[in-house]
């Protein structure tokens, strides 16, 4: 019986393992667009790179970023402090330099100023663009991204699933990974407030960690039988 107890919070604990705060590699690049909109993807088509300037740093926990406020009508924007919120405790590794001209309000000198910068306003006067690292997921992880201003998910040069550039108010997408490979999620952050970007991740468990955790169910089931009184 202690076996089985052991062999099913075995299986328990390494299923649980997955759901610990993940890290993230961030690239954040933001530009004027000149009313332009740009695509959310590895090449970003219509977005505007001259006098870009560019920021990278790691982040750990998850990736929940949710900026409310109705859409701002001015070049203020909305500010990355306010769409990191209390994940900004999180960013580690800061490597950035260099302010945007107007209308754009941007400057990546470091970390706090970065974190006092906006990353889009509205009428597509300047936006950033995301890469957001998610690493190596496994065949059948399954992404629920909930966004406003356009996602995508690439391996590779492939982008994965289909998912909508632009959309006006937050909306949610399922993407499912039919291979295992490195994976990368572009997020087009543009024409202002409301910012949303929230990913889920959710793994299939291996076989063996099935298989184990089935076995020590079973176990206990057969083990509570032979208890039972006749």
């Amino acid at each position: 019986m202690r076996r089985i107890l052991l062999a099913a919070t075995a299986a328990i604990a390494i299923g649980a393992a997955g759901s610990a705060e993940a890290a993230y590699k961030f690239t954040v690049q933001t530009a004027n667009q000149a009313g332009v909109q740009f695509q959310a993807t590895n090449t970003a088509p219509g977005f505007n790179s001259a006098g870009a300037i560019t920021a990278t740093f790691d982040y750990t926990g998850p990736l929940s970023f949710n900026l409310g406020p109705p859409q701002n009508n001015s070049s203020a924007g909305d500010l990355n402090s306010t769409f990191f919120g209390a994940n900004a405790a999180g960013i580690s590794n800061y490597v950035g330099a260099g302010s945007l001209p107007g209308p754009a309000n941007a400057n990546f000198n470091s970390l706090a100023q970065f974190l006092a910068s906006s990353g889009s306003a509205s009428g597509y006067q300047y936006g950033s663009l995301y890469k957001i690292e998610l690493g190596n997921l496994a065949a059948g992880t399954i992404l629920t991204i909930k966004h406003d201003d356009g996602v995508s998910v690439f391996q590779g040069a492939t982008r994965i699933g289909t998912t909508t550039a632009g959309p006006t108010t937050a909306i949610t997408e399922v993407v499912t990974l039919a291979s295992g490979s490195d994976t990368v999620l572009y997020y087009g952050r543009q024409n202002g407030s409301p910012s949303v970007l929230t990913v889920e991740i959710t793994a299939v468990p291996e076989p063996a960690t099935m298989a184990l955790l089935g076995a020590g169910l079973l176990g206990l089931g057969f083990a509570a039988r032979r208890r039972k009184p006749l």
